[in-house]
């Protein structure tokens, strides 16, 4: 499996505090049947140098294999998609065209289709982040639905098929699943506590709604796609 989006740098965001967490995150990545994850800290209030985020993944990539952990690591950023066309292509995934984009936690902005717009006319691939969790898409999930329909992709949080974040959140999860309107689960994991890097349960609940084949998709067949600058297939 393949986890597009996960805080697992340590001391850049509100991730892990120390590199033994890390770590600690990245054997139980390994142990659920995770092969390679994208670092993805937040760029919103602190806006990283790409570069300083690329040199911190090849050092975690060392650390991993002194450690003997058989993980693949690549840079990301969980972008703001209020940050300008001109610094998220510096945080795309990996170097490809493919950009998470976060919308505020409070709402989902009205002018939200003219953003999306905005970054596919500069030549970006936007994978809007957890919308499940965003009160505007709980409240009406249609408008992410309308977002997918324009040509955004979207990335669900496992952990919101579980319950992990609450009834409201599982449902609105479900709906998008049912609707055709998710591409990819990640685990948006920030420690190896509270918020795990773990994959395999939420593509378990996601079976229950769309069936194994197109289950396991959401974790393989499109993030690979994504990680080769390919298009994603339904």
């Amino acid at each position: 499996m393949i986890d597009l989006h996960c805080h697992i740098l340590h001391d850049i965001d509100d991730g892990p505090s120390t590199l033994e967490d890390s770590l600690e995150m990245a054997r139980m990545a390994v142990a659920d049947g995770i092969e390679h994850i994208v670092a993805t800290p937040h760029v919103r209030e602190v806006i990283h140098d790409p570069e300083d985020i690329r040199d911190r993944v090849n050092r975690f990539r060392s650390a991993l294999q002194d450690a003997g952990i058989p993980l693949e690591i690549s840079p990301g950023g969980d972008n703001s998609a209020l940050l300008d066309v001109d610094t998220l292509k510096g945080h795309t995934i990996n170097g490809t065209d493919y950009v998470l984009l976060e919308f505020p936690y409070t709402h989902l902005p009205h002018n939200a289709r003219d953003m999306i717009y905005r970054i596919q006319l500069a030549g970006l691939l936007p994978i809007i982040t957890h919308p499940e969790r965003n009160p505007s898409i709980i409240a009406k999930p249609q408008l992410l639905i309308n977002l997918a329909e324009a040509g955004a992709f979207v990335q669900v949080t496992a952990e919101s098929l579980t319950g992990g974040f609450g009834r409201k959140v599982k449902k609105c999860a479900q709906y998008l699943l049912k609707n055709h309107a998710v591409h990819i689960l990640a685990s948006d994991a920030h420690s190896p506590g509270s918020r795990p890097p773990i994959l395999s349960k939420g593509v378990k609940a996601a079976a229950k709604i769309v069936g194994e084949p197109s289950a396991r998709r959401l974790v393989t067949t499109n993030p690979a796609a994504v990680m080769s600058n390919k298009p994603i297939h339904d």
